[in-house]
């Protein structure tokens, strides 16, 4: 247990960017904490490139088989255990993390847990404890934007942290079907990734493209790329007016 509380460098997050910044303190001969109000390690190992990119090649596989790229091979239908799925998906990423990050504590790495808060320009407060430090710097990355949409709050409903474990509410099924607002990057391959796996799938997206911030040739090519391939889903577009959802028509499947 960590008693020091006062340091060279305090840490708001514990992701890849908080343990770089916590490596370079110590190899400098400086002492810093991380602060952590979920799981050690931040996005990209718990609810974001590892889960979704273990995932995804599992998706591959399932289509890969059913759409083999030479002839003479037959089409086969793999069976799909989404729950064996989803708990091999969260091995891997305890084993990842353990490795990675939290073997690291206790070896001049501390991460006081809990939701921080600025007392001061050097003070945050963690719990009941207080933290001090001579720089602080604020590594939490950031968090999927829920719209504003009406009728949103009254059905259950999950943002692009649906690959996590340990939160608050998770995906443990395989969805019948699945709405997506919003047509970016992470749209596409989590829409392709759950169609694959037999989810119908529907993409809304309120601009003239999908990818609306990558230049028209990247959308050209990932457009091009999904010809063909059934397992895309649906895309439905609209324009800037208003989205609502009915509670009396939805279905949670």
């Amino acid at each position: 247990m960590n008693t020091q509380t006062h340091f060279d460098l305090v840490i708001l997050g514990s992701g890849s960017t908080a343990f770089a910044a916590a490596l370079r303190a110590r190899e400098l001969g400086k002492t810093a904490v991380m602060t952590e109000e979920r799981t050690t390690g931040g996005t990209c190992v718990n609810r974001g490139c590892l889960p979704s990119k273990n995932l995804i090649e599992a998706a591959k596989l399932l289509y890969n088989a059913k759409n083999p790229r030479y002839p003479g091979i037959t089409p086969t239908k793999l069976e799909i255990n989404f729950s064996a799925l989803i708990q091999q998906k969260d091995e891997v990423i305890a084993g990842y993390r353990n490795k990675k990050y939290e073997s690291l504590l206790g070896t001049g790495f501390y991460i006081e847990a809990g939701h921080a808060e600025f007392l001061d320009a050097h003070t945050i407060k963690v719990g009941n404890k207080q933290l001090s430090g001579k720089s602080i710097l604020i590594a939490t990355g950031s968090r999927p934007t829920v719209p504003s949409i009406d009728g949103l709050e009254n059905v259950p409903y999950l943002t692009s942290d649906l690959l996590t474990s340990n939160e608050s509410m998770e995906l443990t099924e395989c969805p019948q079907s699945l709405l997506i607002v919003g047509g970016g990057y992470i749209a596409l391959e989590l829409g392709q990734m759950f169609h694959r796996f037999g989810t119908k799938v529907t993409i809304l997206e309120r601009s003239k493209q999908v990818l609306a911030i990558s230049d028209k040739l990247s959308v050209k090519a990932s457009c091009q790329e999904g010809k063909g391939d059934k397992s895309r889903g649906s895309l439905a577009r609209f324009g800037r007016g208003d989205l609502t959802i009915p509670k009396s028509r939805f279905s949670g499947t």
